[in-house]
């Protein structure tokens, strides 16, 4: 809320979160179906009464189950009333994956963090996933294109993954200088004239030129 706070109040603002804290993930598996555990419920749920506070939400989510559940708690702890609406570009597949069997096999081999500094050395991207530029220009075609100036508040629930190389990309630093999303993390952006500006725990205020 203190982040969300340095936006001018008349800004829409997105914010690209995290799922909240789900159950283990069994070794040698994605885990798709894996649920949020209570304490992951309980703190959506205080997340959605306290952004309540700036008033009417709307929600975007991967369709994987845990982010379904993540802005359902959302909305219900701010007595919203409006649906989540199910997007593929925020997970499953997302927005880097193109052949979800070639990438998925390599994610298992060498795991996330490997793959994400991948995607951000600007090299070929991993085997089964798109160009990290073209990903991220999907991914804010979701965010960022809608941004005016309503004092709206839009969440957009994902996974780390895929966070963690939005917050890198628009940042231009490596992965090691960010924190990595936590469950509940969140991206904040909103629009100044041409430039979007960025807001992430641990990294200053920043901007990023809208459509590079």
């Amino acid at each position: 809320m203190e982040r969300l706070a340095l936006a001018p109040h008349q800004s829409d603002v997105a914010i690209i979160l995290r799922h909240a804290e789900r159950e283990e993930i069994p070794a040698g598996t994605f885990g798709e179906e894996v649920p949020l555990n209570t304490r992951g419920v309980t703190t959506a749920e205080k997340l959605g009464s306290v952004l309540a506070r700036r008033g009417p939400v709307s929600i975007s989510s991967s369709p994987v189950w845990r982010c379904v559940q993540t802005a359902g708690a959302i909305l219900r702890g701010g007595s919203q009333t409006k649906g989540t609406t199910l997007d593929w570009r925020l997970g499953a597949p997302g927005p880097f994956v193109v052949n979800a069997e070639a990438s998925g096999e390599l994610f298992l081999q060498v795991g996330i963090l490997d793959i994400v500094r991948r995607q951000l050395t600007g090299t070929a991207p991993p085997p089964g996933m798109r160009d990290t530029a073209e990903g991220i220009e999907l991914l804010l075609g979701l965010i960022a294109n809608d941004l005016g100036q309503l004092g709206r508040l839009g969440i957009h629930v994902t996974h780390d993954s895929i966070l963690a190389v939005l917050v890198a990309w628009l940042y231009g630093v490596p992965i090691e200088a960010t924190i990595w999303p936590d469950y509940l993390d969140g991206l904040l952006l909103w629009q100044s004239e041409e430039r979007l500006n960025l807001s992430w725990r641990g990294l200053p205020q920043a901007t990023y030129p809208i459509g590079c």
